[in-house]
């Protein structure tokens, strides 16, 4: 157990605040019916609450990691909080379908400054002997969120109001920047030594790009990927593409440093994230539809198997934190994904025999595996990053992840269609092998990766 004293409070703090962005992503959709009664609007307008929210989160990622570098990383997360707590306090006392909207836009940007800066937080203010379980105890908080989401919105909507979704953000915030305060010792203004200058221009375009791509992701699988409006998102995503990268190969002060992705060890284990995302994310959206359409499940008996996924999760970040410590890091990457690519061959298996059976070891191998891995590589990531360039590595490495789980969700909604022509069951068996082929690919990424030991003289 670890020691309450300002490094335990610390970390608990930071895990805190992926506990909060999780918490927010899914504890609004819930309460979207009461909210939507209590306002007689639309679900066209409604669903802007659930995509404000998101949009902002993913956009701002890279330009808030390499702020953090600029002005300072405590004084960039404290910001964080205090946006995220006093937007919430603005959501929950929204009149109007439009003040809401807007207050979940900048509730996402505080919850995008809280989910772009927790792996660089620990880097920076961390002992190395105690970062390990730092990023376990990140990765179960993170679990948590998600995990806690439906059934306390569902409980606050029933009791008390929809408002109370977000006004149960105002304590947590309040105390996490006090907290904060007490566990970092010297001033707010943590700035990088160095005076560089922040990009805004390239912050700009950065952010138009992701904008752009995420709505083109996003839309595709809803109006159609041959629609105007997603072809539009998709040339404009291109265009200031090109503008970011001609930009940033004329200044100095660069919002990304392009040397990053000569580097292939950092490029492996972005690209192992980024197929354990899209994993993450495909599996989310097709096992709810396997569970009631094929086995019959109610929405119930779906709880129960994903809370069961949630706690093994947990449970295990703790175990995998303190083993991060002790044996390679590539190694526990691909062990883990190599474990459940052998679980998800099980599944695809046991779906001959409709088998309700195997669903319990399966959810259980699969939070396992999935703390092991998140856990292990982000400790790698951070490994590589140099003093000063904390925030804009844990940047890049969450937007990766989040661009992976959109990847995931649009190439399996697409796979899964194509794949209904055979039939139902053999379409999720299709698409469940293509998942296990993905999760071996993460194996083979991790697997290339330098030992750690070269990975400390890496220059990036």
């Amino acid at each position: 157990m670890i020691k309450i004293n300002k490094t335990s409070i610390l970390i608990y703090t930071i895990s805190c605040a992926s506990f909060m962005v999780n918490l927010d992503t899914y504890i609004v959709n819930v309460a979207l019916p009461s909210i939507t009664n209590s306002f007689g609007a639309v679900t066209s307008d409604i669903s802007w609450i659930v995509m404000a929210y998101n949009l902002m989160v993913v956009s701002l990622l890279l330009i808030f990691g390499k702020l953090g570098d600029t002005i300072g990383l405590k004084m960039l997360f404290i910001t964080g909080f205090g946006i995220f707590t006093i937007s919430s306090l603005m959501c929950g006392f929204s009149n109007s379908v439009l003040m809401l909207i807007c207050s979940r836009f900048i509730q996402g940007i505080g919850a995008s400054i809280l989910y772009a800066l927790p792996q660089a937080m620990i880097a920076k203010y961390l002992p190395q002997k105690s970062r390990g379980m730092a990023f376990g105890i990140l990765a179960g908080a993170a679990a948590l969120g998600i995990t806690l989401g439906a059934p306390i919105s569902a409980f606050i909507t029933e009791f008390l109001s929809w408002r109370w979704i977000f006004f149960i953000n105002l304590p947590i915030g309040v105390l996490s920047i006090i907290f904060l305060n007490y566990s970092i010792s010297g001033t707010i203004y943590d700035k990088n030594k160095n005076n560089i200058k922040f990009d805004y221009l390239g912050a700009v375009l950065s952010f138009i790009c992701v904008l752009c791509s995420v709505l083109f992701i996003n839309r595709g699988g809803v109006i159609g990927w041959l629609s105007k409006e997603v072809i539009l998102f998709l040339i404009i995503s291109l265009v200031f593409f090109m503008l970011f990268i001609k930009h940033l190969k004329n200044t100095e002060n660069q919002l990304l440093n392009l040397s990053l992705f000569t580097n292939l060890n950092f490029d492996y284990a972005n690209m192992a994230m980024f197929l354990v995302s899209a994993y993450l994310s495909a599996t989310n959206f097709l096992i709810p539809f396997y569970l009631s359409h094929i086995l019959k499940f109610s929405t119930v008996q779906m709880g129960f198997l994903f809370m069961i996924y949630s706690l093994s999760y947990l449970v295990a970040s703790f175990i995998s934190g303190k083993v991060s410590n002790k044996v390679s890091l590539k190694l526990m990457c691909a062990g883990s994904m190599f474990v459940l690519s052998l679980n998800i061959l099980g599944l695809v298996f046991s779906m001959n025999f409709a088998s309700k059976t195997f669903l319990y070891p399966f959810f259980v191998i699969s939070g396992i595996t999935m703390s092991f891995f998140i856990t292990s590589n982000n400790n790698l990531v951070m490994k590589m990053a140099k003093r000063g360039e904390e925030g804009m590595i844990a940047g890049v490495h969450r937007l990766v992840g989040r661009v992976g789980m959109l990847f995931g969700v649009a190439l399996f909604e697409a796979f899964y269609s194509l794949n209904l022509k055979f039939g139902d069951l053999q379409a999720y068996k299709n698409s469940y092998l293509l998942a296990m082929i993905i999760c071996l690919t993460a194996v083979i990424f991790s697997l290339i990766i330098k030992t750690e030991k070269n990975l400390k003289n890496v220059n990036i």
